[in-house]
């Protein structure tokens, strides 16, 4: 346990406004004697999405040492990385911190690939594709498992939830896991961080199969970790 009468800090780096708020909802739900930081550069997302998809770029990854040095520093027994694309970043970067440096979608992943043979993901940009895949097959390896991957390519959506028509955005979402459930899968996942935010409607849903996003099981991960 944490040893002080001060609140734990949890640091998270986010590359859209968007996920803050959505941290912020699962931090009141699950971490309510922990202190969120946020972190936001929106210019990790710019360019992220200058190099092609698959790639993270060096920039990225030297911004992701540096702003888990700065959390940790700031007194962070955990830092959360709340961006899909840059889990090779956060790999990479917690080898300059001494306190744990997460990737926040990891506790799904672990979960899916542990459990499930025929895994369905929504996604609504190609370039997160390439990270998940890559994720995915290096726990297959670590738990010697072999899954396949039915991606739902709902690259529109991503559009709409840039100019901010989040109704739009959520329709569509919601229209890719019902044409996913048809689909010989065993589960869903919802392949991006910031389908938390459709939290409210995804409760609502009424599946034959699980459906996986980060939410409340990530939030208790990382009071797992802080609380250790």
């Amino acid at each position: 346990m944490v040893k002080t009468s001060q609140k734990a800090k949890a640091g998270f780096i986010h590359t859209t406004p968007s996920s803050i708020g959505m941290v912020d909802h699962f931090a009141r739900l699950y971490l309510p004697e922990v202190i969120p930081v946020h972190l936001y550069d929106g210019r990790v997302k710019i360019d992220n999405f200058k190099w092609p998809a698959g790639v993270t770029p060096p920039k990225n990854m030297l911004r992701w040492a540096n702003f888990g040095d700065q959390l940790e520093r700031d007194g962070c027994s955990v830092i959360v990385s709340c961006c899909s694309l840059m889990p090779r970043a956060t790999e990479y970067a917690a080898r300059v911190v001494s306190v744990p440096f997460i990737q926040l979608d990891a506790v799904i992943l672990d979960r899916v690939v542990k459990q499930y043979d025929r895994i369905g993901v929504i996604n609504t940009t190609p370039y997160t594709v390439p990270h998940v895949t890559e994720e995915i097959r290096r726990r297959e390896k670590e738990y010697g498992r072999k899954v396949t991957c039915n991606f739902s390519k709902t690259n529109e959506a991503l559009e709409l939830f840039n100019q901010g028509r989040f109704e739009e955005h959520d329709n569509l979402v919601i229209e890719s896991i019902l044409k996913m459930e048809k689909k010989r899968v065993d589960c869903i996942l919802m392949g991006q961080i910031p389908f938390g935010l459709m939290d409210e409607k995804l409760k609502k849903l009424s599946l034959t199969i699980p459906l996986y996003y980060t939410g409340a099981e990530a939030f208790q991960h990382i009071k797992v970790i802080i609380g250790s």
